[in-house]
C-alpha cells in the first residue's frame, strides 16, 4: 500500500474542503474517480460498458500551435505547418457545446501563454465553475501573470513541465528555455500562493524520461523537494510517447535502480511518484482503454478520441482519421457517430486506425 498517495490524497481533499467548499470537492472527487481511477473506470466503464457512458465532462482543448520553443523531443520542433490560434469566439463555442462540462485541459502543441486571448478564456472557463489543468513549461511566466493566476484562482492545476536537474541538461533539451528563470517562476508561485493563503493552482510536475536525462531523474525529486516543500501533489515521469525518426535516438527506458533510488528518495520526502502508462511494467489491454471519454479538439476544430496519438509527429495521419470538426458539426453528432464507433470496436478489444499510435495499451489488433 502507497501510503504516501494516501495521504497526499487526504491532505488535498482537507483544504479543497476547507478553500473549495463540498459542492467543488464532490465534483472533484467524482470525475478524478471516473476519468483517473483504474480501478473504478475499469469497473463502471468496461465491466459495465456501455451503462455509465455519459456525454463528456472532461475534454482537452488546444488553444494555440504557437511556440518560441525547439525542445528536442518534441513534434512541434520538426513540423512544417504555420502556428495559429483559436480564437476566444471559437473557445468559447467549444466550451459551450458541453452543458455538463466540469474539467478542461488547456494543453496542446504549443505554448498556451502565447495565445493573447488565453488569459480571458480561463476567467471564461471559471465563470461555468469548470475544472482547469494546464500542463506548461513555465518560461512564459512572469510575476504579473503569476499573481493574476493565483488572485483570481483561474488555474485549478498547474503542471510544470521540466525534465532535468541541472541547468546544462535542461537546456540542452528545452532548447530556448532558460532553466533560472523557470526555477524563478516555480519560486515565485509558491511565495504568491503563501502570500494569498492558497493552495491553488494545486502544483505538480511532470518529467520525460530520455537518453538526456535519465541519470538526474533521483536529483530531479530532490530538487522539487527543495523548491516547494509540501506545496506540491506529485512528479508525473513518463518516458517519451512516440519514437519518430528525427528523436529515435533519444528513447530510453529507466533502469531498474535508478528508478528505485528515485521511489526511495521520494519516500523520504513524502513525495507523491506517478509513472505515466507508458513507464509501466505491464500495459493493459487496449478493451480496458476507456481515454475516449476525454476527446481531445485540435486548434482548428478538428476533433480526436483522445491525446494519445500526439507526439507521434503524426499530425496529418490524425487528421485524416479524426472523428470530425466541432466548428462545422455539432459534437453531439461526433460522440453518436464516430467516436460511438471507435468506443464499440476498443471496448471489443479491436484497434481503430486513430488508435495505432497508441503509447500506453497493448493493441490486439488492427
Amino acid at each position: 500500500m502507497d501510503f504516501i498517495k494516501i495521504r497526499t490524497r487526504l491532505r488535498r481533499i482537507g483544504y479543497m474542503l476547507s478553500e473549495k467548499g463540498a459542492g467543488y470537492t464532490g465534483k472533484y472527487l467524482f470525475l478524478a474517480g471516473t476519468y483517473n481511477n483504474d480501478l473504478i473506470r475499469d469497473i463502471l466503464l468496461t465491466k459495465l460498458y456501455p451503462l455509465f457512458v455519459f456525454y463528456p465532462r472532461y475534454i482537452e482543448v488546444e488553444v494555440t500551435t504557437r511556440c518560441d520553443l525547439k525542445c528536442k523531443m518534441c513534434e512541434h520542433t520538426y513540423w512544417k505547418e504555420q502556428p495559429r490560434d483559436m480564437s476566444f469566439e471559437q473557445f468559447k463555442k467549444v466550451i459551450d457545446e458541453f452543458p455538463k462540462l466540469a474539467w478542461v485541459g488547456t494543453t496542446g502543441i504549443g505554448s498556451s501563454f502565447l495565445n493573447k486571448d488565453y488569459m480571458r478564456m480561463l476567467e471564461y472557463a471559471k465563470s461555468k465553475a469548470i475544472y482547469v489543468e494546464l500542463f506548461d513549461p513555465f518560461h512564459r511566466l512572469d510575476e504579473e501573470m503569476i499573481n493574476r493566476i493565483v488572485e483570481k484562482g483561474l488555474i485549478d492545476r498547474l503542471i510544470c513541465s521540466i525534465d532535468a536537474a541541472a541547468k546544462e541538461t535542461y537546456e540542452k533539451i528545452r532548447v530556448g528555455a532558460n532553466f533560472d528563470k523557470v526555477i524563478g517562476n516555480i519560486k515565485t508561485l509558491v511565495e504568491t500562493k503563501r502570500k494569498y493563503r492558497t493552495s491553488f493552482p494545486e502544483l505538480s510536475f511532470h518529467y520525460i524520461i530520455s537518453k538526456d536525462n535519465y541519470l538526474e531523474v533521483p536529483a530531479f525529486v530532490e530538487l522539487i523537494h527543495h523548491l516547494t516543500g509540501r506545496d506540491n501533489i506529485g512528479i508525473m515521469f513518463s518516458h517519451l510517447l512516440h519514437s519518430f525518426e528525427q528523436i529515435k535516438d533519444m528513447v530510453f527506458e529507466l533502469p531498474p535502480d535508478i528508478r528505485q533510488q528515485t521511489v526511495s528518495i521520494a519516500k523520504k520526502h513524502g513525495i507523491k511518484i506517478i509513472w505515466g502508462k507508458n513507464v509501466r511494467e505491464e500495459k493493459q489491454l487496449i478493451y480496458k482503454c476507456t481515454e475516449w471519454t476525454m476527446p481531445f479538439i485540435f486548434v482548428d476544430g478538428t476533433v480526436i478520441p483522445c491525446c494519445g496519438g500526439n507526439e507521434a509527429n503524426r499530425r496529418d495521419y490524425q487528421m485524416q482519421h479524426s472523428m470530425g470538426n466541432i466548428f462545422e458539426q455539432p459534437f453531439e453528432e461526433i460522440w453518436s457517430g464516430k467516436i460511438k464507433a471507435l468506443r464499440d470496436a476498443v471496448h471489443k478489444g479491436k484497434c481503430p486506425a486513430p488508435c495505432v499510435d497508441c503509447p500506453g495499451y497493448k493493441k490486439e489488433s488492427v
